[in-house]
């Protein structure tokens, strides 16, 4: 039975910010944010959105009458869920409108939560128990309020939905070639409703240890050489932002194949640098990070054929790390490219300094909120232009913590 990702769509938001415009107003190195740590946008949630709205509108467009029909299995991946008791999973398995008997839950490990339920789902349906059932796997997380704070400019928001299933149109899973590294460590984590802190150096290191360690796991499982140029057709990372994604490749190829730093530079650019079309674009994107980097890699390179291998890793704080292969499907370039992602991204409506604080500063005020009325003029004419008349779910506040969400 071969098991993979029937469909994927990824939604990047309404509002996007120019990291070159930031970095000015911050007083800080644009060079530096673009060219080493290679950001150029960031996604940013608008006052209509929240984690339900963000779930819901990832998964929705891809899917039909038959697929919400097949689905029994529902995992909700997120850091940013606004209650400690309900789940996400719950609002969105009755927006998407599934069927009362599909088992739904929320899960949470930081960004390596979506990599985790994609493991569980694929694992119920190699069992076979429910022939021709399909899982849902949603990644939904936008940063906290991070003005001014150091990591500002690596910031972002998004969702990604994927649909498993046993008829894979965009990659194929290789079940038990997976390497998985865990260790606990304080590196980044959120303590409280919006509230986020930790080391980033420490996050930093963990990231890249646990890379080595997971890769040497994944080999093992393998049980045979694996030679790291010709195994894989490409390579995928956890993109925390991108220029730690590209040391990521660095520091394997150096180490795997005995490259100079020059040689292992030309690697990544043939390898990997493509996955990081969009997400350079959106910014930090969470459990979502890896799926983006594989729709861009599917959407801009140019080699890739079917059959290629993939190599994929997946980090998340805490910590749990994977690595994984899949491989690609007949039918992922036509899948990906009704994503239409590139023109998403060009969708946004653009903002300045002040609206996007302003955006901010509501999205922080609406976190675990009594009562929120959702500031419908804070980008003028957004809602207009955004939502109205495209079958979108938006946030329209709380009374006494019930959240009020209504189809646009």
């Amino acid at each position: 039975m071969e098991v993979g990702i029937e469909k994927l769509w990824v939604y990047p938001c309404a509002l996007s910010l120019e990291i070159a415009e930031l970095c000015a107003a911050r007083g800080l190195d644009a060079a530096n944010f673009r060219g080493r740590l290679l950001c150029e946008q960031r996604s940013v949630m608008s006052p209509f959105e929240d984690v339900v709205t963000l779930a819901v509108n990832a998964a929705l467009p891809m899917l039909d009458a038959a697929d919400r029909d097949a689905i029994r299995l529902l995992i909700v991946a997120t850091e940013s869920a606004p209650d400690q008791e309900k789940p996400v999973s719950s609002w969105v398995h009755h927006y998407l409108g599934l069927r009362s008997d599909c088992r739904n839950f929320e899960v949470k490990h930081a960004c390596y939560g979506a990599t985790g339920a994609l493991q569980v789902a694929t694992g119920w349906l190699l069992s076979g128990l429910d022939p021709g059932a399909k899982a849902l796997i949603v990644n939904a997380d936008h940063a906290l309020i991070g003005l001014e704070g150091p990591q500002e400019p690596v910031l972002g928001a998004g969702s990604m939905a994927a649909l498993v299933s046993t008829q894979p149109r965009v990659v194929a899973f290789e079940p038990g070639w997976n390497g998985v590294h865990a260790h606990e460590v304080a590196d980044i984590f959120r303590p409280a409703p919006g509230f986020e802190t930790g080391n980033a150096d420490e996050s930093l290191m963990s990231y890249l240890d646990a890379l080595e360690a997971s890769y040497d796991a994944y080999v093992a499982r393998v049980g045979q050489a694996v030679d790291f140029d010709r195994f894989f057709a490409a390579n995928i990372y956890h993109v925390p932002f991108g220029g730690l994604a590209q040391r990521a490749h660095l520091r394997l190829a150096r180490r795997e194949l005995g490259l100079s730093k020059a040689e292992a530079e030309r690697h990544w650019a043939r390898k990997s640098e493509a996955s990081l079309a969009y997400n350079r674009r959106m910014g930090g994107v969470y459990g979502a990070a890896t799926f983006v980097a594989l729709a861009g890699l599917v959407d801009t390179s140019a080699t890739l054929m079917p059959g290629d291998r993939l190599g994929i890793y997946a980090y998340g704080s805490g910590s749990c790390a994977e690595f994984y292969s899949v491989t690609l499907a007949s039918g992922a370039r036509e899948t990906i490219a009704d994503v239409r992602l590139r023109q998403q991204l060009d969708a946004r409506r653009p903002l300045s300094i002040a609206e996007y604080e302003a955006c901010e500063r509501s999205v922080f005020a609406a976190t675990c909120a009594r009562d929120f009325d959702t500031p419908i003029d804070l980008v003028p004419g957004l809602y207009q232009s955004h939502y109205e008349g495209q079958n979108k779910l938006v946030f329209r506040g709380t009374r006494d913590h019930y959240r009020s969400y209504s189809w646009t």
